[in-house]
């Protein structure tokens, strides 16, 4: 019999493994905020810091596994609960809460939406510089384009961020 951690997700599953780990993570970091003060001043920097990044990482994960609606809604639902009643745990908490928020809304959309954002974008831009692409027609240049490099997905959308 295969653990249920172990088997393959299922689109039937009430809930998807990546929201299970971000949920996992939230709590975590909650409780590891309750506990700061208890460590030395270098510890709890080092604490901090990896609070600040790994939340993030893991919303972001989760929203791209499962959907960035269901990891957002998922961190919301964290949005009220207070860590602890010092001032500084709530600030941090109310920090990671947002840029956990934020991690998992900047979610890339999908390669099919990806593909059409990128294929209406090219063709305008071929078209209007045809001297650019060696001086050919314009309806060569999107063919020129498509076959360099740089107009793949991933080349094309670290150029305009």
């Amino acid at each position: 019999m295969q653990d249920q951690e172990n088997r393959p997700y299922r689109p039937d599953d009430s809930v998807h493994p990546a929201i299970v780990r971000l949920h996992a993570e939230l709590e975590a970091a909650r409780h590891g905020i309750d506990v700061l003060g208890e460590l030395e001043d270098a510890r709890r920097e080092r604490v901090v810091a990896e609070l600040l990044s790994a939340v993030p990482d893991v919303a972001s994960r989760a929203a791209y596994e499962a959907g960035a609606d269901r990891a957002v809604a998922t961190i919301q639902g964290f949005e009220g609960v207070r860590s602890d009643e010092h001032e500084s745990g709530t600030a941090l908490w109310d920090r990671l809460v947002l840029t956990a928020v934020e991690a998992a809304a900047a979610v890339e959309p999908t390669e099919v939406e990806r593909t059409a954002v990128e294929s209406t974008a090219v063709e305008p831009a071929a078209a209007s510089e045809p001297a650019a692409v060696g001086g050919g027609s314009p309806t060569l240049a999107p063919a020129a384009d498509a076959a360099h490099p740089a107009a793949s997905g991933h080349a094309a959308h670290r150029a305009t961020a």
